[in-house]
């Protein structure tokens, strides 16, 4: 897209930019957002924009950018090529852009693969170059200096000049505290001058203390000596300190020639971290203004609620505004009062398309979309030139000359108050004229005017359209709101009146009106009346909607809160009834051990009679009555009919009064085997009730992939997810009670509403293996099972997808 640079300042990109750069993390990311120009190409808009949602969507999760800063490194890599040795500041800005650049990559390739390709592309032509740059910042402390641990020949020269300069202060130290030497000292301290050790010496006792002058005071009063004892300790100090000094500069251009061996690699990842760290701050940008992505393409432009993005990036609070040019026209003139919000709307959209096309959300909603240009020019205020001398309306006619020179197809041409500051006639027959000229030269034109002539051209010629923004006349202040298809009515009278113009004064000048200008404004004034009113009922109508949606909230919130009571209150009655069970099963199973004792047979008279007691007991634990927060049923169950009768189906067990399943029936003799929560019976078919029929199943078709029930097609497989608390190991187990812990250990997973259970059991003779699959057969609670894949255990695990 071409635009020059008063169209940009005028329009107010500068802030948009500098916001967007502000929210960079990188020199090379701030760089690439000034350099970015609006694309021209509809597709690479649209893989930006792509990439921008994927990142959007993995924020959104939670999983922010590894992004931190890096700072240009392009000058260090260029002197490490031509041999130079990097310092360790320069290293170490490598070694972060390394670390940095690589955990971005893997942040696209692997976080970013999760919600899309368009990041894991983006990650495409970089190099992971975490290990390098890892090693290379291990080499050095927090201080940036070389460890000893970088070469071993560093580590044994630092640990001779250590012991060097220990040995020297551990003779000042010995030497200050002699009663001769404590005398000449100004003070009681050992200090270096030129890496050399010294003592503070006073002036007058130089002759007392042999040695070297390295130094004096300001003053004169002190010397710094290098006492005699001590010189030759301190020539090997210095050769240790330049031992030392060699070996770092051998290590340091020996990294420095391991990195030019990266130069490519790093340069490949600093382009993709550019690109990241502008896409980043795109998205930050975004959020900070409320903003969305936007369609670009097709003709025309529809920007709905759309907010002016630099006055929402410096705090202000414009009002949002549908900006629509209707389908099949090409320019759009808005009238309406100074101060109304013209100019804001133009420059609403001429940044929108510069963001639009840049890649940038914008403030806007959802639906939103606009065409794409190829160029934007625009004059708006004041373009007074006094160094040529040129007048305002010189300027500006100078300006659209230059325009209509450079204006073709694809063009966006904002023009404010066209041809103004001139005679009105002449300069409202100058502004139809230029108009009409943009469009024909196939440009889209945004407008605004006060010129009457302007407002009826619409009327006229099709390829125009009209717009207006309002003013309140009570208040006396315009409300900045736009109205599409509507010109604004010329106030001038209605102002002067509320600001106490005489009546007669007033008349006479309406009489001077042209007859048609007076009826178009009686006109405009009725829609004006027309439009408030349905305004007020729009505003009541949404608080209306507002009270509905509230009264649903609630109404919603009252049944979820009912719901979650009783689901409260048949678990504590069920707990209640399953431990009152299981103490009576532990009371009959004492009961049946005594009655195999040998012993007289009133012992097993009277134990008999017990465990009839103990049946009674629970069968009335059973009919113990489940909270009712819902109200009585009205109809009693119907008498189960055996030939009806199926497995699935829910049936009532008189004896017992509890509810239970099918599981089998066996119509020869009539009994029917039950489920009953985790307990297993049969009963004749005269002791059930039929609650509930089982869903009738759809007859399979005779495909390859429903032939065996067990394993259903890849298209209608579900995907089940294993984990510890859906899964059951049973191997080494006994047969008879692996099939009890499958029982429980289904009917667990089927109160948890879970999706699947994975059930263990080897590969071993395969005998645990068919009693399972034969018992799952007949249970309620699969809808079907399989054997496991590859990676889920294969034959050895059977996998359950539960109803």
């Amino acid at each position: 897209m071409q635009i020059d640079t008063a169209t940009a300042q005028q329009l107010g990109w500068p802030v948009i930019l500098e916001h967007w750069c502000g929210l960079t993390c990188t020199p090379q990311g701030q760089a690439l957002c000034r350099a970015r120009k609006a694309e021209d190409d509809e597709q690479k808009i649209d893989i930006w924009q792509k990439m921008a949602l994927d990142l959007n969507r993995l924020q959104d999760e939670g999983k922010a950018a590894p992004i931190d800063a890096v700072e240009l490194v392009s000058e260090d890599l260029h002197r490490a090529a031509k041999g130079g040795v990097l310092h360790s500041e320069a290293l170490l800005r490598l070694a972060e852009a390394m670390l940095v650049s690589s955990r971005v990559r893997r942040y696209l390739m692997v976080d970013g693969n999760l919600v899309g390709t368009a990041l894991v592309d983006l990650a495409r032509g970089s190099h992971d170059l975490q290990g390098p740059g890892r090693d290379l910042k291990a080499a050095f402390d927090e201080d940036g200096n070389l460890r000893d641990s970088a070469s071993p020949e560093l580590q044994q020269l630092r640990r001779s000049e250590r012991n060097l300069a220990d040995g020297i202060r551990a003779r000042l130290e010995r030497m200050m505290h002699t009663t001769r030497m404590a005398a000449c000292l100004q003070e009681d301290y050992i200090t270096q001058r030129g890496d050399r050790y010294v003592l503070p010496v006073r002036s007058d006792s130089r002759g007392e203390v042999p040695g070297l002058v390295h130094d004096t005071s300001g003053s004169g009063a002190t010397l710094f000596i290098e006492p005699t004892e001590i010189i030759d300790s301190g020539n090997k100090l210095k050769i240790a300190k330049a031992a030392v000094n060699e070996e770092i500069k051998r290590i340091l251009a020996e990294y420095s020639r391991e990195v030019v061996g990266h130069t490519q690699a790093l340069m490949d990842n600093l382009a993709m971290l550019a690109e990241f760290d502008a896409l980043n701050a795109a998205v930050a940008l975004g959020r900070h203004m409320d903003a969305r992505f936007i369609e670009v393409g097709g003709e025309g432009f529809d920007l709905r609620q759309a907010r002016h993005p630099a006055m929402v990036l410096m705090g202000q609070k414009p009002i949002a505004n549908d900006i629509h040019l209707p389908e099949g026209r090409k320019a759009l003139l808005i009238s309406g009062p100074n101060a109304g919000g013209k100019t804001v709307a133009m420059k609403t959209l001429g940044l929108a398309s510069l963001m639009a096309q840049r890649g940038l959300p914008v403030p806007v909603a959802e639906g939103s979309r606009i065409c794409r240009f190829g160029h934007i020019a625009a004059v708006i205020g004041d373009a007074q030139d006094i160094s040529q001398g040129l007048s305002t309306f010189s300027a500006h006619v100078k300006r659209i000359a230059l325009i209509l020179e450079n204006t073709s197809t694809r063009s966006l041409v904002l023009l404010d108050e066209i041809a103004a500051d001139t005679d009105p006639q002449h300069g409202a027959a100058l502004a139809c004229s230029i108009l009409e000229s943009l469009v024909d030269r196939g440009a889209i034109v945004l407008a605004t005017t006060h010129y009457e002539e302007l407002k009826h051209l619409p009327f006229a010629d099709e390829r125009f359209a009209n717009a207006s923004v309002g003013f309140d006349l009570e208040h006396m202040e315009p409300n900045f709101i736009l109205h599409p298809e509507v010109p604004g009515r010329s106030l001038t009278l209605d102002i002067a009146r509320r600001l106490g113009m005489p009546e007669a004064v007033l008349e006479r000048a309406a009489a001077r009106l042209d007859g048609k200008e007076r009826q178009l404004d009686a006109v405009l004034q009725g829609l004006d009346h027309e439009r408030q009113e349905l305004n007020d009922l729009r505003g009541q109508l949404e608080i209306r909607q507002e009270q509905s949606k509230q009264a649903r909230d609630e109404h919603r919130e009252a049944a979820d809160s009912l719901r979650k009571r009783k689901t409260e209150l048949l678990g504590k009655g069920r707990e209640a009834l399953l431990s009152e069970i299981a103490t009576v099963r532990r009371q009959v199973a004492g009961v049946i051990e005594s009655m195999r004792q040998p012993g007289p047979m009133k012992d097993v008279v009277d134990a008999s009679r017990k465990l009839i007691g103990l049946e009674e007991k629970v069968s009335q634990a059973a009919k113990k009555p489940e909270p009712n927060i819902e109200g009585p049923k009205d109809e009693e169950p119907k008498l189960a009919d055996l030939n009806d009768l199926a497995a699935g189906d829910q049936v009532l067990l008189t004896t017992m009064g509890q509810e239970a399943q099918v599981t089998s029936v066996d119509r020869k003799t009539g009994m029917v085997s039950l489920l009953m929560g985790i307990m297993r019976t049969r009963a004749g078919v005269d002791k059930l009730r039929l609650l509930k029929k089982a869903p009738l199943r759809k007859k399979p078709s005779q495909d390859s992939s429903t032939k065996n029930p067990k394993m259903p097609s890849k298209a209608a497989r579900p995907i089940e997810i294993r984990s510890s608390q859906n899964t059951l190991d049973l191997r080494g187990t006994r047969v008879d009670e692996a099939l009890d812990q499958v029982d429980r250990f289904l009917d667990e997973m089927f109160g948890q509403d879970q999706a699947a259970a994975f059930i263990i059991h080897g590969h071993g003779t395969g005998a645990l293996r068919a009693a399972i699959r034969d018992l799952l057969k007949t249970s309620p609670y699969p809808r079907h099972f399989r054997a496991g894949t590859q990676e889920e255990g294969g034959d050895g695990v059977t996998v359950v997808i539960l109803k």
